[in-house]
């Protein structure tokens, strides 16, 4: 990589292919991210920066659908007994 020159992006490595990404390595250091028709280039220090907010983001989702899902059987629960007690 040293004999390129920073300003030459014709030369990539292919990192990483997932369902709906491909990462490639650019001769000058930085990650071109591609998603479908997008594509990004990116320092290590930004993608990293990067993956950090969407686990974070991933994370707090679960915990938000999860205590939706928990206040939901909850409510469920206390409607169905109702309703049993109701019926006697």
């Amino acid at each position: 990589m040293a004999n390129h020159s920073r300003a030459d992006h014709s030369t990539t490595t292919r990192l990483a292919e997932g369902e709906c990404a491909t990462i490639d390595l650019c001769t000058c250091g930085t990650l071109q991210v591609h998603l479908g028709d997008l594509s990004l280039r990116l320092s290590p220090d930004v993608a990293y920066h990067l993956m950090r907010t969407l686990g974070a983001a991933l994370s707090r989702r679960q915990e938000i659908l999860s205590a939706a899902n928990n206040a939901s059987a909850a409510s469920n629960q206390w409607s169905v007994g109702e309703a049993q007690r109701g019926k006697a």
